[in-house]
């Protein structure tokens, strides 16, 4: 199952392998790395709207999170509910008044004391969303 956002194009940086698209998902922006070939067989351009896939398994949580790291997309919510498997966990989180799930492992879990209530920043690297534009 994957998290689904919408947003608009504000920018298209397009490299000889791949590209760099900028999007805006309502006040946060998110970085999307893609093959230059797939932004030109889509005609992706700013201002376009485009929705954006996240799936859980590549989210990474972090709680009281600061410094710096690599991965360009952090989106900071509030845990509404977590749902525990026998071995992962997912935990939906709420931004923005939408809910996106993370799928992590009952042992970070535990360790990461995270709870329903808890402020909490889910972050994903640019390479692992997943663009879909409506034809």
């Amino acid at each position: 199952m994957a998290s689904k956002v919408s947003g608009t194009i504000t920018k298209v940086v397009k490299g000889h392998i791949h590209a760099n698209v900028q999007i805006l998902w309502k006040s946060i922006p998110l970085s999307v790395v893609i093959t230059t070939a797939s932004c030109e067989d889509m005609h992706l351009s700013e201002g376009d709207s485009i929705t954006v896939l996240i799936k859980g398994t590549d989210v990474m949580l972090a709680k009281s999170f600061s410094g710096m790291i690599s991965a360009r997309n952090r989106v900071s919510g509030i845990v509404k509910q977590i749902i525990e498997g026998d071995v992962v966990s997912k935990v939906f989180v709420e931004s923005q008044d939408e809910m996106l799930h993370a799928i992590i492992t009952n042992t970070s879990l535990k360790e990461m004391d995270v709870r329903e209530g808890n402020e909490i920043t889910a972050i994903v690297k640019s390479t692992e969303l997943i663009l879909y534009k409506e034809t």
